[in-house]
């Protein structure tokens, strides 16, 4: 019984090793002044032409709580699959699943609370860079990146050396910093909150 709780705590601190070992850069949540959750962004899987980027947050304000992830993957520079997912309070809210049709097209479809008012669709542009993205490249010389949430492209606009914006579906803004081609901030709304979110050096693991 010893040998097996040991194997398993080795099994779990392995885990916990190649996870944070993997992880690229954490950002705190930050409303108001105070910190109120975090976001990870793990580091860009590569390999024969293919790219997967992964991000993960979680946020508590009052009473609402949320989960937000996106994982995308990259064959040949163009997107193949992309998959958002959005929880508040424990339940799915929404989940957005991009696939590739051909060369040109894709299909996109909603799921959850919310997504389940939405129709499939067909989405007819080849997509090179999406809002995950963001978070590991600066957007340079590039006008539109994809909303794996909204399934929809999305204008971007240089506002300064470093800082670009990013206009949402529902008519927001999201405004990316950057210092030496990292992300550094990103200010954006949440349920009706201004929200920052902050690069934390301190527990970027690689950095």
């Amino acid at each position: 019984m010893i040998r097996l709780l040991v194997f398993c705590l080795l099994l779990n601190a392995e885990a916990s090793f190649k996870d944070a070992e993997a992880q690229h850069n954490v950002y705190d949540v930050i409303v108001a002044g105070r910190t109120i959750g975090s976001l990870k962004v793990f580091d860009s899987e590569v390999g024969n032409d293919k790219d997967m980027h992964r991000i993960e947050s979680d946020f508590k304000i009052l009473f609402y709580s949320g989960k937000y992830s996106t994982q995308t993957n990259f064959e040949d520079g163009r997107l193949v699959t992309a998959v958002s997912a959005h929880h508040v309070n424990g339940d799915l809210k929404e989940r957005t699943q991009t696939k590739s049709i051909n060369k040109s097209a894709y299909s996109v479809s909603f799921s959850g609370d919310d997504g389940e008012k939405k129709k499939s669709k067909e989405f007819n542009e080849p997509i090179l860079n999406t809002v995950t993205s963001l978070y590991y490249k600066e957007p340079v010389k590039i006008s539109e990146v994809y909303s794996e949430r909204y399934g929809q492209m999305c204008s971007v606009k240089k506002l300064a050396d470093g800082s670009y914006g990013v206009s949402l579906p529902d008519g927001k803004q999201g405004v990316y910093s950057y210092k030496n081609g990292i992300c550094q901030e990103v200010k954006t709304d949440l349920a009706g909150f201004k929200l920052r979110i902050v690069l934390n050096q301190s527990k970027t693991s690689l950095y």
